[in-house]
């Protein structure tokens, strides 16, 4: 006869037997942005729009959201005024501005936004006409060449020429150019034309807009000082100031000011 110690540990043993090992949590992955959906509005700007209160002139107003560290350009076409556009945000600061940059009087700005959520975009007119408008709304995603260049002791210079077929995926006239940063480094980089107003743009790997330039290289050429904060490849957009223009460019690279 088994005394009830005996029994008590056959039931001890075949109860761990059969117990589940503990599953350790499950990790939640984050998940991925939904992708921006294009926005494509066709309207009228009218004189009984309510007043833009910085020039004034009749406007529209729209609400986009949008995501951090991500870049966006917006475009208001129209053949009817001198279309202006303006990004605020949630709390109503003004974020960027532009009167001609879509080409003709068309107005475009291109943004990186630091914080996820809402924006107003401010549709208006500079010269106090009203009509009919086309407003877009794209998140920017270039294609970097194959190869980044490495920019050594001596850096680099790059002669070519944008022409009718140089598509940037700016959707502008241009060239795009990818190189190697590193961090902490310093670097001078300048585009120049005899031939065009040039205009340049620097992302970074993730497409984001980091800075632009008309005119700071002297006469017509164009210039920034920029200092790396990682190693890693970036990216020029060689171009004009309306992105219309062709002929031949230089863009040079260097480490130092």
């Amino acid at each position: 006869m088994r005394t009830f110690a005996a029994v008590l540990s056959i039931v001890t043993v075949l109860s761990v037997a059969h117990a589940k090992p503990v599953q350790p949590p499950k990790k939640e992955e984050p998940k991925p942005a939904a992708a921006f959906k294009p926005v494509d509005i066709n309207n009228d700007l009218t004189e009984q729009d309510p007043k833009d209160p910085k020039l004034g002139n009749p406007a529209k107003q729209y609400t986009v959201k949008l995501l951090k560290d991500r870049t966006y350009i917006l475009d208001l076409v129209t053949k009817d005024f001198d279309a202006y556009l303006r990004l605020l945000d949630k709390a109503g600061n003004q974020l960027a501005e532009d009167d001609d940059s879509g080409g003709d009087l068309n107005s475009r700005i291109i943004q990186s936004i630091d914080k996820d959520g809402d924006y107003q975009i401010v549709a208006t007119s500079f010269d106090g006409q009203v009509g009919k408008f086309n407003l877009k709304v794209r998140e920017f995603i270039l294609k970097a060449e194959a190869k980044a260049r490495d920019v050594g002791k001596d850096g680099i210079a790059i002669t070519d020429q944008i022409n009718q077929n140089s598509i940037s995926d700016l959707g502008k006239l241009g060239k795009l150019f990818s190189v190697n940063l590193k961090a902490g480094v310093t670097y001078t980089i300048d585009l120049e034309s005899a031939t065009m107003d040039s205009y340049f743009y620097l992302f970074d790997g993730k497409s984001k807009l980091l800075a632009h330039d008309d005119d700071s290289g002297g006469d017509l050429n164009s210039r920034i000082v920029y200092r790396a904060e990682r190693d890693g490849v970036f990216h020029i957009i060689a171009s004009s100031l309306g992105g219309d223009e062709t002929g031949e460019f230089t863009l040079k690279v260097r480490a130092g000011q």
